[in-house]
């Protein structure tokens, strides 16, 4: 889905970031809050937000609604949501269901898919390529290994946390690919693997719930998923998702590369599986 609105040129401050992170996530839908709803969402006060809507070219948030009432349009989204409010409130894998739909549907409108297909390539190119998934990231970095590994691709985990980080910076280089999954705010250890691919001119993989963020400004190709707002219980249905999209165009771009692998795998287990049984 096209942005709501452009930031080419535009310098944000933290706060004024966090309210354009909140829009953009809203989308068309944003014409039916209110600037309190926005302030709360985002976490400011009501004046910050009145006077964010000039920085992105609007005399106020009346005229940035007016604007978006044109760009209303029915979406899957809204036909689900209408089906789900059918539902029994009690149920809780119904709600869990609908709220799953809203993040993969939020994750597909504003995901940018050149920058996924550009993912693809820079994985399959590089000579290693190096994982860092701290805190409730860390299941999804050991299922990517795990999936990238059996194509072949050398893999290396980063330490989540602490000196130990600079054992696998220690071995990057400019032919290296740096993958990183960061929800909500930037860590240090981010910010120094971020700083130190950027000196070796490595090609970093961001993977993010974070539309409008610092941490853009550091990487190659940004890769957005949607896990629930703020105020909600976040869920990884939606990473794991952009998660096993990536890993499967790589597996179809070394299409014999994989097949080989595979039957390498197949001829492993079939030749110790009186040893090892599946």
């Amino acid at each position: 889905m096209e942005s709501l609105f452009s930031l080419e040129g535009v310098h944000l401050t933290p706060k004024q970031r966090r309210i354009a992170d909140v829009v953009e996530k809203q989308g068309t839908s944003i014409v039916y809050h209110t600037e309190k709803e926005i302030a709360d969402k985002s976490g400011v006060s009501v004046p910050t937000v009145s006077r964010f809507w000039p920085l992105i070219g609007y005399t106020n948030f009346k005229d940035f609604k007016q604007v978006m009432k044109g760009r209303i349009e029915v979406t899957p989204e809204n036909k689900f949501k209408n089906f789900a409010e059918q539902l029994d409130e009690d149920h809780i894998l119904n709600r869990l269901i609908e709220q799953h739909f809203k993040n993969l549907v939020q994750t597909g409108n504003h995901l940018n898919k050149d920058h996924m297909q550009k993912a693809i390539q820079t994985i399959c190119t590089a000579s290693d390529v190096y994982i860092y998934a701290p805190a409730s990231s860390e299941g999804l970095g050991d299922l990517l290994e795990f999936r990238l590994k059996r194509f072949g691709i050398r893999m290396e985990r980063i330490a989540k946390s602490g000196f130990e980080v600079y054992e696998s910076m220690l071995h990057m280089s400019s032919a290296s690919t740096l993958i990183v999954f960061q929800f909500v705010d930037m860590l240090s250890e981010t910010q120094a693997l971020f700083e130190h691919a950027n000196s070796l001119g490595m090609k970093i993989i961001l993977i993010t719930d974070q539309l409008v963020s610092n941490m853009h400004e550091y990487v190659d190709y940004a890769l957005y998923t949607h896990r629930g707002e703020m105020w909600e219980f976040h869920t990884m249905v939606a990473p794991v998702a952009v998660l096993e999209a990536m890993v499967m165009g790589v597996g179809l771009a070394l299409e014999e590369e994989s097949l080989e692998r595979l039957k390498s795998l197949s001829g492993l287990r079939k030749t110790y599986k009186h040893l090892i049984p599946k």
